[in-house]
């Protein structure tokens, strides 16, 4: 299984390379390879994102902080 923190490390760097692309073809290269890291994020079993109405995605879930003592 891949790394979840590490797709979405990586997509965030395409969508930035992307919004800063000096070139059309960088531009298209860093959104084709943002929308595959998107696509793998999808993909993963661990469900992290809920889809709004719009296309845009939020986290679905928090993560509640539990002491153990």
């Amino acid at each position: 299984m891949e790394d979840l923190n590490y797709l979405l490390k990586r997509e965030q760097e395409e969508l930035l390379r992307w919004q800063n692309a000096h070139s059309p073809a960088a531009s298209r290269a860093h959104r084709r390879l943002a929308d595959n890291y998107g696509k793998r994020i999808r993909e993963h079993p661990h469900p992290y994102r809920s889809e709004r109405s719009d296309g845009s995605a939020t986290f679905a879930f928090s993560v509640s902080a539990e002491r153990r003592v």
